[in-house]
Formats: C-alpha cells, structure tokens, sequence
C-alpha cells in the first residue's frame, strides 16, 4: 500500500475522478449522516448524485479537455483549483443546506492564486479526502445498521380505528407551531398579556385546558403521537432528537387520518411552509395545498410562504357534501430562535416571541370567524405541537442539561389547547391532558361512547439530554401532570 501511494504522489498521471467523485461522495455521505431524516428519498438522493458528482464531473472534463489541448503543463493547477473549489461549494451546500457566496468566492480565488505555487500538492488533499471518505463511509454504515435497519416499527393498530361515528361534523384541527399555553403564559419566564386573545375566543364559544401539554418537545415527535396517540419514546435518542419516518407518519396512513377515512371523511391538509414535506413523503390526504413541483428539487428548503389563509377558505368553500377534516399547520409563533451569544438574549427573545404571539392569534382569530360564518356546526381544535421555549437563551439550551426549574419546564412542554364543539363534548375534553389524548377524546365522542372519568393514556412527557456524547432519555412529567426527572432506559 504504501508503494502505490509514493507511486501515485510522483506519477505525473492525473485521474478525473478525484476532484470530482471524491468531493461529491463525501458531500452526500456527511448530509445522510448529518441530515438523514431530512434527506432519506430515493428523490433526494438522485438529486444530489446529479447535482454533487454527475454534473461536477462533466464539467470538469471539458476543462480537462481544452487544458490537455491548450496547456497540457497547467492541468495540476487545474486539478487543485477546481478540487478545492468544488469541495468547498458541495460541502457548503451539505453543512448549511444553502449557498455562502461570499466566503465561496473567496476560497476561489485564494485556491486559483496559490495554485501557482501550491498545485503540485493536489494529490496529498486527495489522499487526506479519500481517508476522510472511507471513515465517514464506515460511520454512515454503522448508523443504518445500528439505528435506521434495526429501528422497530413502533406504530400499532388503535382499536379506535374501527369506531362506527353516531356524529360526523367537520372537523378542524389548527396548529400554531410553538404556541405557549396559558399555564406557562402566567409563569415569570412569560409574563405574558394575552387576555385580549382569550376573552375574543371565549366569546366564540372556546374552552381551554390550561395545563395542557405536549409529550415531547418538538414538531415531528409531538405530532407523531398526536396522530397516532402512541408513546415513540424517542427511540431512546438513537437516532439523537429526531424520529425516523416521522413525517410519513404524520402525513401517511395514521391510526387518527384512517379512522376519519373509515367514517366517510374527506382529508385536507393546509400547509404554510414545507418542513413537513422536506423528504418528500408520501401524503395520505385527499388534498394538498403543495404540489411536488414547489418542494427544493435538491436541498431542503424548510421555507415556501404559502397563503396557507387564502388556501384553507378556497378547499373549505370548495368542500363536497362529505364530512370533512382539515389539519392547517402554521409554522408561527414558534420557538425561540439562536440568541445565545447575545448578552440580552433571553429578554431578546422573549420580546420577539411576544411579537409573534400578537400576529398569529390575530390570525387564528380570522380563521375561526371564518369558520363559525360558514360552517356554524364544525368541531375546531387549536392545538399547538409544543411550548415556545421562552426562558431559555436559545433552544438548544433546553436539551444540554436535565432541567429542575418548573417554569422552564413548562415553557417547553405547556401548549394552547382550545376546543369549540357542542356541550355534549367538555366531559371528554376534560379527560384530554396531553397531544396523545386529544383524537381518542375525540373518537369516543363522536362514535357516542361515554367519557370516562380519568384519561386511559398515558401523558407522560419526555425529552432527550446530552449527556458525555450520548442521549439520554428523561420524563419530565408523569402521566398525571406531575414534574418529575427521572432517567428513561430503553427495556
């Protein structure tokens, strides 16, 4: 092994392959390690072989070309110029899932000018690369192996999927992401004057569960139960704090989406943005408000702008006579953002979030209007995918150590809950206390069953920590609501 290296250091053969296929490979083999849960489709991954190898590859071998033709004496400062530009704009691409142009342009020109003096070393950055790719090959094999082949298939059959509905209204379920509930809204991390929000839906005929709260404390494992009202437990941090094949649960075949279908419902989904389409899973509803066509044919692109109000009124005027579900997904207020270097980041953010909170429940007030004037009898669930993180001085915060106080706590668990349905519903709505409640609740009144006293879930929460480069699972609160801390092993 070591001849053919001092060969290949001394020969004065160059190979096309390795600023091209190397670069490229390493690129995608760091987003799948990086990135998997955003970027695990056959789609994607033509795209990026297209967009990292293939085309890199073509274009550099009609430089090749013209530079064996023209200046055959140049074509090692060809290969380190065009080795070093091509890496630094794929890897770019793959770390910041968008274009740096500034700083690319410097690394552009910097390579072409020392190319002139430094090019003859091409080959000592290919022999580092192809070492950096056999090991991010190894790691990215022993990841599907170790979390993705041998993660278990952890959604059951409901026996709520066979319930025969008595009442089938139409049913709206509007989520605002991040939408803090009132509990924690009262709390010193908050203190936040939202009265005026209260008192407009109150008037509407909405009631609130104010202590109500999330299981887990983001978008895709807080949904992930909502609509299959089953523990995920976070797959115990393997797979650190995403969920493999959330979004094909949410927006797939679910226990909740096939009970509104086993009752004559018609499905409609309304979407203001894309992250839950971000690796192109396939969606079971019967319409959608994103053609494919809109979604980033090559990185994920979280951010689409949708007039997700103009969409939700034209499908609802547009409805057919069959009972209808509408899950609206609202990307607002959200949680706060990454303010940690900031000295003031924490009063920062909570003015910011404050802001938002404003702009959104004017918004939501609009669509339920909108719904009472054309749709008097509906059923309308506001239910936000978890809290907003106010307190902290940035998100990821929350998931560096195991956190004692309550109020920080809440902030991150305790999520708006407002129902409007007919009397014959607050017995049930008063059993809901967490995401993994709220259908069955639901079901059971509809399919006419009796409220029982006390929820028959579990409405644990849980949240992973970073503890010595491992994740380790706690539960926050117990299933009656009770702040605990306790560590979570895997059975």
């Amino acid at each position: 092994m070591k001849d053919k290296i001092v060969k290949y250091l001394s020969s004065k053969d160059h190979f096309w392959w390795t600023v091209t296929l190397l670069p490229g490979s390493y690129a995608i083999i760091y987003l799948y390690l990086k990135n998997y849960t955003v970027v695990n489709s056959w789609q994607q991954l033509s795209s990026f072989i297209a967009c990292f190898v293939l085309i890199p590859s073509f274009l550099f071998l009609l430089l090749d070309l013209l530079f064996k033709r023209k200046m055959p004496e140049k074509r090692a400062q060809l290969y380190w110029s065009f080795l070093l530009i091509n890496f630094s704009i794929i890897f770019s691409l793959s770390i910041y899932l968008g274009w740096r142009w500034k700083a690319l342009i410097l690394v552009a020109l910097l390579a072409i000018a020392a190319s002139f003096f430094m090019a003859k070393h091409y080959k000592k950055i290919v022999l580092l690369l192809s070492i950096m790719c056999l090991v991010a090959a190894g790691q990215l094999l022993f990841f599907i192996s170790s979390s993705v082949l041998s993660s278990e298939d952890w959604v059951q059959p409901m026996a709520f999927e066979s319930s025969v509905f008595q009442k089938k209204p139409n049913v709206y379920l509007l989520q605002p992401d991040g939408y803090v509930g009132q509990q924690a809204a009262n709390n010193d991390s908050y203190q936040l004057d939202n009265h005026s929000f209260y008192d407009t839906m109150k008037a509407q005929g909405f009631q609130f569960n104010a202590d109500f709260r999330s299981n887990y404390p983001t978008t895709l494992a807080s949904n992930s139960t909502l609509f299959t009202a089953q523990h995920h437990y976070l797959h115990y941090g393997e797979m650190n704090n995403e969920l493999m094949n959330a979004r094909d649960i949410i927006l797939g075949d679910n226990p909740v989406l096939t009970t509104f279908v086993n009752n004559g419902y018609k499905t409609n989904l309304i979407l203001e943005h894309s992250y839950l389409l971000l690796n192109y899973p396939e969606v079971s509803y019967d319409t959608n408000n994103v053609n494919r066509s809109e979604l980033s044919p090559l990185l994920p692109n979280y951010f689409l702008g949708k007039d997700y109000k103009k969409d939700f009124e034209t499908q609802v005027l547009s409805a057919t006579e069959d009972p209808q579900f509408y899950f609206v997904e609202i990307l607002h207020p959200g949680h706060i953002s990454f303010s940690k270097d900031r000295e003031d980041a924490i009063t920062f953010e909570k003015n910011k979030y404050r802001e938002e909170i404003k702009s959104i429940s004017s918004q939501l007030i609009d669509m339920v209007q909108f719904i009472e004037l054309n749709d008097p009898e509906a059923i309308i669930l506001i239910v936000a995918d978890h809290g907003g993180f106010v307190g902290y001085t940035h998100t990821g915060a929350a998931y560096m150590q195991p956190e004692k106080d309550l109020a920080l706590k809440e902030s991150v668990f305790n999520g708006l809950y407002a129902v409007k349905a007919p009397q014959g519903f607050d017995p049930f709505q008063k059993t809901v206390r967490s995401s993994i409640g709220v259908f069955p609740a639901l079901f059971d009144y509809l399919s006419g069953d009796l409220a029982p006293s006390t929820s028959s879930f579990d409405n644990s929460s849980y949240l992973l920590i970073k503890s010595d480069a491992k994740k380790v699972l706690y539960q926050y609160y117990d299933t009656h609501g009770n702040s605990v801390m306790e560590k979570v092993e895997k059975p």
